[in-house]
């Protein structure tokens, strides 16, 4: 199991490229998939900070993934993001497709989370975490 806890500083999500090339490269994961295992987890922590915190700086941010055994001898890895945030209505959320929203700054994280992962929300009185599922390919 990997775990990083970030402040709740929007400079603090940079260490999340450091912390994903070192399971990348003890699991030796394939470019592509580094890739998309960065998009997801730097959209979720920024998300956590951001969003779930909202910069607070007595709350933190903690990241852990670890590799999961699936059927069939696949391997899955296994990314959560937890904050200590009030958390929010996944449901509710505005399409990052929408002609209105094209051109805003914000707004399509878990969008993007969702195109690269099996993505699972909990909601609790200590913060929210964002469980995220991806096959290592």
């Amino acid at each position: 199991m990997y775990e990083i806890t970030l402040k709740s500083k929007v400079e603090e999500v940079r260490k999340v490229e450091h912390f994903v090339q070192r399971i990348a490269k003890e699991n030796q994961f394939s470019e592509d998939f580094v890739y998309n295992v960065m998009i997801i987890i730097t959209e979720a922590a920024n998300n956590a900070v951001i969003h779930g915190n909202k910069l607070d700086e007595e709350k933190k941010a903690r990241l852990k993934c670890g590799i999961q055994l699936q059927d069939a001898g696949k391997e899955s890895l296994v990314i959560e993001v937890i904050d200590e945030g009030d958390g929010f209505d996944p449901n509710n959320l505005p399409n990052p497709l929408a002609e209105e929203n094209l051109l805003k700054p914000s707004g399509r994280g878990v969008f993007l989370m969702k195109q690269f992962a099996h993505v699972e929300f909990e909601f609790g009185q200590r913060g929210t975490t964002v469980r995220m599922k991806m096959d290592i390919a």
